[in-house]
């Protein structure tokens, strides 16, 4: 019903954020992950979204990214997994380190999540591993629109440059620059070079 929500951010917390679209102001539950990668409130911001319905409840929640969002649909068809604990486990490890545990059979991290035992992250492992298939945060599946395929190395520098506040657009804008004027070795020289270029 909806896909996505464009307007003013009126209001942010690490557990969700008001929208104002024509008028109207849109609550969306959001994860960690999506609350790290919102602008100030004031700004103008995007959403995607996922409508939850019940008997007696509906709700919408928010991603900053569709990868993100398609992580949501993929974790609440496993069995056990309601839109609660789908949330909790995106707010427990970003998109890239939620997919590689899942890729690596990692049942302990998994298992770190507040919420996520034993038995559930063995169900995750079993129903999503052959799943999702691309490990990298530019898209878990091919993007509607052509967007730069990061590698290993880069994800790193991305989800470093997001943990010390930068946007994921402005990110990845970057790291794009500079994967193009030549190779770099480390996430050290990536992120050296990233902050100049910012």
């Amino acid at each position: 019903m909806y896909d996505f929500i464009s307007g003013q951010l009126v209001e942010k917390n690490a557990a969700r954020a008001v929208v104002e679209a024509a008028g109207v102001g849109y609550q969306l539950l959001i994860s960690l992950n999506t609350y790290q990668n919102l602008p100030g409130e004031g700004q103008t911001v995007k959403l995607f979204c996922h409508l939850h319905v019940r008997e007696d409840l509906m709700q919408l929640i928010g991603f900053s990214a569709r990868e993100e969002r398609t992580l949501f649909e993929y974790l609440i068809t496993v069995s056990g997994v309601g839109p609660k604990l789908a949330m909790t486990i995106l707010s427990g490890l970003r998109p890239f380190e939620l997919i590689s545990a899942l890729q690596n059979e990692d049942e302990r991290k998994l298992s770190s999540i507040s919420g996520v035992g034993k038995k559930t992250a063995q169900r995750l492992i079993i129903d999503l591993k052959d799943k999702i298939k691309i490990p990298v945060l530019t898209g878990i599946l091919p993007a509607t629109e052509p967007e730069f395929a990061m590698n290993s190395l880069q994800e790193e520098v991305l989800m470093a440059l997001l943990a010390l506040g930068y946007h994921r657009h402005q990110a990845g804008k970057a790291i794009e620059k500079i994967a193009r004027e030549g190779e770099l070795r480390t996430v050290e020289e990536y992120i050296r070079k990233a902050l100049q270029v910012i």
